[in-house]
């Protein structure tokens, strides 16, 4: 390695490990590979069993993007086989209904009439309102689909796969939007799609060798134990064969272990859960079992082990010989449950008797059987997983040289298409070519900020109570009707203003490029970023009704712009102030026109460098306004305490001369608490009338009355801190005059006698003279007599 080449150490030879690898060898990177086992691609490796080429599990090569398919075209033509794939779901006490899926509106017509007729009637008035307020995967799929096509498709289903029952699912793990196409259509229905024509891992083998050709160097058998650390610096690798690898501070380490290993080896034990897959495989003396034109099948019966069954064959020739088939049955397990401890051999043996009771293939003509277990495959989005999630991701991300990335990595669930695009995103990061350099020309500001701002007849700066806004956010879920409850919520609780959001998805976020990539879409398990914010926009008439109905309630109602447009439209609502975001902080156009209406601004301050908050609140001074407030924040949702840095507010606050607070994305109020004691002039939190509703800040958000605890707090916490000076407090002296120390006679003192040690005492209550004078005290005599256990004074002396 020459000195002034980059060096990546990647763990894991996973689709994850091996593109990024080849994707930094080609910019001219030292790359270094490190895998446990001694094949490479991971979950996608292929594997010679017998007679046959096996996979960990089906896996379609498959993506709405042209871009990437192009770019696997021609990376990989010879390698793929393209064809339409089909699936169905099978039912029925007797195994023997097989419904078509994804749902088509052809399939619903052939439903025996009085099915058909419910399903339509359930399916007339979608339930907007109903998906809204959701605060179950249950509740969510009868608004979505009714109740009869919910109990058909989306209850034992999901309940297999995870664990649990829908009633404790939340709605953020139903799919954004179920898709009836008009016919019944291959499941990869208008995306490109193909499998490795010689399985999945073919493809990956092909990765290798382009790794090898440029350089790069791969360790198998290299298992990942331990990692040396150096306050936030990884400076070395071990490995379980006895070898470590050393790290320089500058390298980038690449990982695709499970976060929760990773985490462990950085010292935080994460909480995290991932739901696991047995595959059993299972070899028939036939030439093929599923149905013509059927590529696997999904099972949805508590009474059969697997839930998916597939025969590769079907998918490629090329994996089996003539007369010859075998099937894959996977199977969800975790640790600790019946499945995951089950022998080899037995669980085979059930499998096969299971694949025969199902109507597919008789056990006796199954000539060999093996079982392969995965023990990461689903992230377990259990309720609540969020703020673990947060706390184990800012364990990962203290060490700036790691990139966590894939399913494992990340605790969300991705196919190849997805991995695909988050590598090359990755990649473009690390090697600059994702960057854009721009230089402001310095001018002469119009105007000083001002210490003190006033909002709404109320003066926010240092000495003055605490503001508090309630983020509603994109909490109304595109209701109008939660809209106005959470109006009413933020003034019952006290808040002293209730904020929104104003928008046009197609101004707020490209259709195209980067996380509108990483959704999976084929079925609607996902909906991208853009798909969210067009569905949750709230037109002009409702923010305008919205504005209407809080001023009536006598509370301050204003949004956070995120484009030019959003600003004229809340100028003509008579807007009192706005919020810029932080992702917004670097838009200095967005910025100069709303500072340019002379209204106060709140510039939130997450994923930004000081640098770049100067240049923002220089736009603002040089718009001729002095009206600014700093908000604290840290971006991440929800964020981890341990990464909240809330002394950076006294940093924004001696840099800027501003008043300053705290965009608190955090669970729970301590973090708020603590800001409001370190003089937070203002606290924006997220407001939400139910903390289990579907969407992605209720989680992070605090319910009415908790909301009303944080308002509290802003009035109950400076009265706490008062005004510095010590003296005794009002309500000490009946404390001081029964409790506090005096001298006193230890025994009966007669006149003339001498006062020493042995017959004074220190006792209360206060009344006597005070103990510092004890040694002025001894060697005089007692000027009368004074009784046992009373006071001494200077009388007495």
């Amino acid at each position: 390695m020459t000195e002034d080449r980059k060096r990546a150490l990647i763990l894991g030879a996973g689709p994850v490990g091996l593109v990024s690898a080849w994707k930094l060898l080609e910019s001219g990177w030292d790359v270094e590979v490190f895998e446990k086992d001694r094949s490479v691609g991971g979950l996608c490796k292929t594997w010679r069993w017998g007679d046959f080429l096996v996979d960990t599990g089906p896996h379609i090569f498959h993506t709405p993007d042209e871009n990437l398919a192009r770019f696997w075209e021609k990376e990989f033509g010879g390698l793929f086989l393209k064809g339409d794939f089909w699936c169905k779901n099978v039912q029925g006490e007797d195994f023997k209904a097989y419904w078509d899926y994804p749902l088509s509106w052809e399939s619903i017509s052939r439903y025996p009439r009085e099915l058909k007729d419910r399903i339509l009637s359930e399916l007339k008035t979608p339930d907007v309102e109903g998906k809204a307020r959701a605060k179950s995967y249950k509740e969510y799929m009868r608004a979505q689909v009714g109740e009869t096509l919910r109990g058909m498709f989306f209850e034992r289903y999901p309940e297999k796969i995870w664990g649990i029952s829908t009633d404790e699912m939340t709605p953020d793990w139903a799919p954004r939007r179920i898709e009836f196409r008009q016919k019944v259509t291959p499941f990869y229905h208008k995306q490109w799609n193909a499998v490795g024509k010689r399985g999945t891992g073919c493809l990956f083998e092909e990765i290798r060798t382009r790794i090898l050709r440029l350089g790069g160097r791969i360790r198998t058998g290299w298992e990942v134990r331990g990692l040396k650390t150096q306050g936030r610096q990884i400076r070395g690798i071990h490995f379980a064969n006895g070898k470590s690898v050393k790290s320089a501070g500058e390298d980038v380490i690449i990982s695709s272990l499970p976060i929760t290993a990773l985490a462990g080896m950085l010292g935080y034990r994460s909480r995290l859960r991932f739901r696991g897959v047995r595959t059993v495989y299972l070899a028939y003396d036939l030439e093929s079992i599923l149905p013509k034109d059927i590529h696997w099948f999904y099972y949805d019966s508590p009474q059969i082990l697997f839930h998916r069954i597939t025969e590769p064959k079907k998918l490629s020739p090329f994996l089996a010989p003539k007369r010859k088939t075998y099937l894959t049955a996977e199977i969800t397990c975790s640790p600790g449950d019946a499945v995951h401890g089950m022998d080899a051999a037995e669980l085979i043996r059930r499998t096969a008797a299971q694949v025969e009771r199902v109507g597919l293939a008789p056990a006796r003509r199954m000539t060999a059987g093996d079982v392969r277990t995965e023990e990461f495959v689903y992230p377990l989005q259990y309720r609540g997983y969020q703020e673990e999630l947060a706390k184990t991701r800012s364990a990962v991300s203290r060490f700036q040289q790691i990139y966590s990335l894939g399913t494992g990595g990340e605790f969300h669930y991705s196919d190849l298409q997805v991995i695909f695009h988050k590598v090359f995103d990755t990649v473009a990061v690390l090697t600059g070519k994702d960057s854009s350099f721009t230089q402001t020309i310095r001018q002469t500001p119009r105007c000083r900020p001002n210490r003190h701002v006033s909002l709404h007849g109320r003066t926010i700066g240092e000495g003055q109570r605490c503001y508090v806004i309630a983020e509603a956010g994109l909490n109304h879920n595109g209701s109008l009707q939660i809209a106005k409850q959470l109006v009413d919520a933020a003034k019952r609780a006290g808040c002293d203003a209730v904020k929104f959001q104003t928008f046009r998805a197609s101004s707020r976020i490209s259709k195209k490029v980067k996380a509108v990539r990483y959704a999976e879409t084929i079925i609607g398990t996902e909906e991208t970023l853009y798909e969210m914010f067009d569905r949750l926009a709230m037109s002009p008439g409702d923010q305008k009704t919205l504005f209407q109905y809080a001023r009536s309630a006598g509370i301050e109602i204003f949004s956070t712009p995120f484009d030019l447009a959003s600003v004229d439209a809340l100028e003509s609502l008579g807007a009192g102030l706005y919020k810029i975001a932080s992702m917004d902080l670097v838009n200095l156009p967005l910025i100069e026109r709303a500072a340019k209406t002379g209204k106060p601004i709140l510039l939130s301050t997450g994923m930004s460098t000081l640098g770049q908050i100067e240049e923002a609140v220089e736009t603002v001074i040089r718009a001729g306004n002095p009206n600014l407030i700093l908000l604290h924040c840290n971006s991440s949702y929800p964020a981890a305490l341990e990464e909240m840095n809330l002394n950076a507010m006294e940093t924004l606050r001696k840099c800027f001369s501003v008043p300053v607070g705290l965009s608190d994305h955090t669970i729970g109020l301590f973090v708020s608490q603590i800001a409001i004691a370190r003089g937070a002039d203002l606290i924006e939190r997220h407001l939400t009338l139910d903390r289990t509703l579907e969407g992605p800040d209720h989680i992070l958000s605090s319910e009415p009355a908790e909301f009303a605890e944080l308002v509290e707090m802003t009035r109950k916490v400076p009265l706490i801190l008062g005004d510095g000076v010590k003296r005794i407090q009002p309500s000490e002296y009946d404390t001081l005059n029964q409790q506090r120390k005096s001298l006193y006679a230890a025994r009966l003192i007669r006149k003339g006698e001498t006062l020493t040690r042995d017959n004074l005492a220190i006792k209360g209550p206060g009344g006597g003279l005070l103990p510092r004078y004890l040694e002025v005290v001894v060697g005089r005599k007692a000027q009368r007599t004074i009784p046992e256990d009373h006071p001494v004074t200077w009388d007495d002396i």
